[in-house]
C-alpha cells in the first residue's frame, strides 16, 4: 500500500508534530509550576475573585477531546512516537491545565498580586494605575519589564482593591517609581 502524502511531506508533518509536542509540553510544564505557586501562595488571600472564563472555553475543550482521539488513533495506526505524544500533550493541555488554571483566584495576596500574566511580589511593582472604561482593570508595571500584569477588577472589589493598595504603600510593601513627568 502506498503512503497517503510523499516522503517530504511526512517529514514536515512530523517535524510540525515535534514542534507542537514540545510547545505543548513546556506549556504543561510551565502551567503546573504556576499552579503549584499558587497553591503556596492561596492560603495569604486578602481579596481574591474567579478569573473571567476564556472567551472559547467550550472550543478549547473540543480542542483537547479531538487531540485525545488523534493520539489514540494514531497509536493505534502505530504512527511514530512522537506524532502520538504531540497530541497527547495538547490534549493533556487543553483538558487538564485549562480548567486547573480556571482554578487560580485573581487578587491581592499578603505578598504580592495575582494577575493575568501569575504573580507580581509587592517589591516588584514599579508603577501602577487603574484603567476605569467601561470595566475596571489594575495595570502593574515589573522593575524589569515594561509589559504590564493585567488585573481585571469587579466594580465590587474596587474599593476594597484600592484601599489594600494605599495600606500596602503606607507600610512600605509598595514602593512605587516616581512618575515618569515627576507630577
Amino acid at each position: 500500500m502506498q503512503p497517503l502524502l510523499p516522503p517530504l511531506l511526512q517529514q514536515l508533518v512530523g517535524l510540525g508534530l515535534l514542534g507542537l509536542g514540545l510547545y505543548f509540553g513546556v506549556q504543561l510544564v510551565r502551567g503546573t509550576v504556576g499552579y503549584l505557586r499558587y497553591r503556596g501562595i492561596a492560603p495569604t488571600a486578602v481579596v481574591t475573585w474567579p478569573a473571567p472564563a476564556p472567551a472559547h472555553l467550550r472550543l478549547l475543550v473540543a480542542l483537547g477531546a479531538a487531540g485525545a482521539l488523534l493520539a489514540a488513533v494514531n497509536a493505534g495506526m502505530r504512527k511514530p512516537l512522537h506524532h502520538v505524544l504531540a497530541l497527547a500533550l495538547m490534549a493533556a493541555y487543553f483538558l487538564g491545565m485549562v480548567p486547573l488554571a480556571r482554578r487560580i483566584r485573581l487578587g491581592l495576596y499578603r505578598d504580592g498580586v495575582w494577575a493575568h500574566r501569575g504573580f507580581l511580589a509587592w517589591p516588584q511593582v514599579a508603577r501602577i494605575a487603574f484603567v476605569e472604561t467601561p470595566e475596571i482593570v489594575l495595570l502593574l508595571t515589573p522593575r524589569r519589564s515594561t509589559a504590564p500584569f493585567k488585573l481585571p477588577v469587579p466594580s465590587a472589589e474596587y474599593g476594597t482593591v484600592r484601599k489594600i493598595i494605599e495600606e500596602k504603600a503606607r507600610a512600605g510593601a509598595l514602593q512605587l517609581d516616581p512618575a515618569i513627568l515627576g507630577i
